[in-house]
């Protein structure tokens, strides 16, 4: 595997999990704004975009693998580096550093994301539970009388 390859491959992969990222800025906003129909269509494309990050995270993975056996180091993003000729390293370590940026960009948006779907889920338990106990005390008392 050549390393423009591997460069190509790992630009990629950021690029695919930025797209991702923005998918879940848009989720984000759904869920905060309770709008069902544009939460259900974003989860559609998030699946999408999920299923070809994943094919190409596999790729990369092959071809990292590939390329470490080649030079006889470890895959990593270090070793191969060090092993790649001088004049694409650049490349290829900045190309590996923009796919660990968008890596924890999405990370960092998805816990944002988690953490304000288990508020809602607090929230809404809440709610659930004063309601049904409102609902009990009124089923007890004989209902509202509302004759003035």
């Amino acid at each position: 595997m050549s390393t423009e390859s591997l460069i190509h491959l790992l630009l990629d992969e950021a690029a695919l999990l930025d797209e991702l990222l923005g998918l879940i800025v848009e989720q984000r906003e759904s869920v905060k704004n309770g709008d069902q129909a544009a939460m259900q269509d974003t989860i559609k494309r998030v699946q999408d975009v999920f299923f070809r990050v994943q094919t190409q995270e596999a790729q990369r993975i092959r071809a990292v693998e590939s390329a470490a056996a080649e030079f006889g180091c470890e895959p990593t993003l270090s070793a191969l580096s060090g092993a790649i000729p001088a004049e694409q390293r650049a490349l290829f370590t900045g190309a590996g550093e923009r796919l660990g940026h968008s890596v924890f960009e999405l990370k960092a948006e998805m816990a944002v994301l988690s953490g304000l779907i288990e508020q809602n889920e607090r929230f809404s338990a809440m709610l659930l539970s004063e309601w049904r106990r409102l609902d009990t005390g009124f089923t007890r008392a004989g209902g509202l009388d509302f004759r003035g």
